[in-house]
């Protein structure tokens, strides 16, 4: 496939997009966090989504729960794993909009569950989401997410993920802040990297190259997008605001890349608090984002175009 085949219109994947409202905020406890959901909608989510032909539905919100507490994350992820599981199994895609990044462990095992463990993820952020109980600095769940996934999270939650994520079929994209116990994670589990100083050692081909090696392995992926992982400068309504973090184009054509390449099951949208947001700015690249994803366009120019199919 040439690079042309990037920018080829349409969307690759005709499935019905089932958007899964989950404003949940019990693994970082940042409560702006649960406006996301309603942010996308009024921003025009649905229609963006018609506008490529892709059918959209919006299905029951996950209820937000007043605790953190190891029983009400427990109880939210087995509704959101239920649901994902079930939506995968009817062969829909989903769009998770969370909340934190707490909900990916729900996410990704639900879909995980439903296609017994056939399943990559390529998790996009600037951190590593891989601590544990014991190495855990803040003690937020949201930054044990992707440990729970693999089974070597808190025990209890570990224990809701009934078809791991093998660690070879990880691929993380975007890594900048991290802790050096999620650093020798990440090591003694040869789990796949990008960093931030990988791009600017190797440019974009060692990004294609690494999504290229993970195509070898699965063609179904779940994507995980933190906001984080963008630079400031275009992302302001992030959780944890990144100074040096991925640029609008590499973002976008990283997003094109893998919904041109994979199929993709699933996207989660985290860690975005839209009273932050600039002009809509965050929410507006999250739209392109969303509908690259899925292997659609919806840049400026794809929209600018359409004007005169009207």
């Amino acid at each position: 496939m040439d690079n042309l085949s990037f920018l080829e219109n349409g969307s690759l994947n005709r499935k019905r997009i089932s958007i899964l409202p989950i404003p949940i905020d019990i693994g970082s406890g940042n409560p702006g966090v649960k406006d996301t959901p309603g942010y996308f909608f009024k921003l025009g989510l649905c229609p963006a989504l018609n506008s490529v032909g892709i059918k959209s539905g919006v299905l029951p919100e996950i209820p937000a729960t007043r605790e953190k507490g190891p029983v009400d994350i427990s109880r939210a992820l087995k509704e959101i794993i239920q649901t994902v599981r079930g939506e995968i199994i009817k062969k829909n895609r989903v769009l998770a909009i969370g909340g934190d990044h707490v909900i990916s462990v729900g996410t990704i095992a639900g879909a995980s569950e439903a296609l017994k463990g056939d399943l990559g993820v390529i998790w996009i952020d600037a951190h590593g989401d891989i601590n544990t109980p014991e190495t855990t600095i803040s003690g937020n769940v949201h930054g044990m997410s992707l440990a729970t996934i693999l089974g070597i999270g808190d025990d209890g939650l570990n224990d809701l993920v009934k078809h791991k994520i093998k660690k070879e079929n990880v691929l993380y994209i975007g890594l900048k802040d991290l802790d050096q116990a999620e650093i020798n994670v990440i090591r003694k589990g040869k789990i796949s990297v990008v960093t931030i100083i990988d791009i600017l050692e190797k440019g974009f081909g060692g990004v294609k190259e690494k999504i290229d090696l993970l195509r070898k392995r699965v063609d179904k992926v779940w994507v995980s997008l933190d906001v984080d992982v963008m630079d400031k400068s275009f992302a302001p309504a992030s959780l944890m605001v990144t100074d040096g973090g991925l640029s609008y184009r590499e973002i976008t054509n990283l997003m094109t890349m893998i919904g041109k390449t994979f199929d993709v099951m699933g996207l989660d949208i985290v860690e975005l608090m839209p009273e932050r947001d600039v002009d809509n700015k965050t929410g507006n690249v999250c739209l392109e984002l969303i509908l690259s994803a899925f292997g659609s366009r919806y840049d400026w120019y794809s929209r600018h175009m359409n004007n005169y199919k009207k």
